[in-house]
């Protein structure tokens, strides 16, 4: 069998009415680059297994079914890391089972732009953003409306791209992601958000303008993180978390350009939960620590620099991720 190029990891949980959209998405891919596919279906309660199972007599050789004996558990993490354990391409691309691939050159663009421009580490796309009927719900996914991501777009939560967007130089990735799990500090926060600065710390980052995917968001009923997600003091505990351990990562493997958005991140976070009924963090030891810090004016008023930003993209009609 020939050597995967590209490996497509898709993860599945209740995604009955969705999960052959998907994959058809991917089979109608025409790229002229080896692929493998990778199915994990996580013992959904519902008929997603029975249709897999029809599916599987129909795709070609190159998408692997793996039916799991067990729920894996932690939000589907555990299910999306074997999948990604298991993949041998040298680009790791990812489409979980209610979202879908809309346009057919997508993997072939993609893979010819990191093959030609090795200083880019990986690349994303736009999406539309879809309702259980999968069609236009009027949303704006808040991707960057640059051609290049960079730490600024970052600290303004503009990202990337959504996750089906995402194609990315496997092995760099993964030992990023490695060397980032030894210094995380929390237990529970958006790992999109985590891939975008990991990733701007690696090398540089493409986003193609043109939408090729589809992005399910419900936000009631089922079993998304959309639909289940709010907020709590455990929430705003694993946010200020999240913004130290960004801090820890740039003093340890990024420059200063990744150092001062890591830290105005973690300010930001930290006057975010210095007030309010989730209050985790005290004003006055936030003070502290700027009075200690290099460019302490600048990242005193990020939280406010921050709110201008957002009103005036809102003002645009761009949609913001909190």
């Amino acid at each position: 069998m020939e050597e995967p190029l590209i490996s497509i990891v898709v993860t599945t949980y209740n995604h009955e009415d969705y999960i052959e959209r998907c994959l058809r998405g991917i089979a109608m891919q025409q790229c002229s680059y080896p692929f493998e596919v990778l199915i994990g279906e996580d013992c959904s309660p519902d008929g997603t297994r029975e249709v897999l199972k029809r599916l599987e007599a129909e795709l070609p050789s190159n998408f692997h079914f793996f039916y799991r004996e067990h729920n894996m558990g932690a939000m589907g993490d555990n299910n999306s890391n074997d999948l990604v354990n298991r993949a041998r391409g040298k680009y790791l691309a990812c489409c979980e089972g209610d979202d879908f691939w809309t346009y057919e050159g997508k993997l072939q663009k993609q893979v010819e732009f990191l093959e030609t421009h090795p200083e880019y580490v990986a690349c994303f796309h736009h999406c539309t953003v879809v309702g259980a009927d999968s069609e236009p719900n009027g949303e704006k996914y808040p991707d960057c409306p640059e051609e290049d991501y960079s730490f600024r777009e970052f600290f303004y939560i503009t990202m990337p791209g959504q996750l089906a967007t995402f194609l990315c130089r496997r092995e760099p990735y993964l030992e990023a992601k490695r060397r980032y799990s030894e210094l995380q500090r929390y237990s529970n926060y958006a790992s999109d958000r985590r891939n975008a600065f990991i990733l701007l710390v690696e090398g540089k980052v493409r986003c193609f303008q043109e939408s090729w995917s589809a992005y399910r968001h419900i936000t009631s009923g089922g079993t998304s993180h959309s639909a289940t997600f709010h907020y709590s003091r455990d929430f705003a505990t694993n946010e200020v978390l999240y913004g130290q351990t960004l801090v820890d990562y740039a003093e340890r493997y990024g420059n200063e350009e990744a150092l001062r958005a890591a830290k105005e991140t973690a300010y930001r976070v930290r006057f975010r939960w210095c007030h309010g009924k989730y209050k985790v963090e005290s004003l006055k030891n936030i003070m502290h620590d700027l009075a200690g810090e290099k460019h302490r004016l600048s990242l005193a008023t990020t939280w406010f620099r921050w709110y201008a930003v957002l009103a005036l993209r809102m003002a645009r009609g761009r949609s913001v991720t909190l």
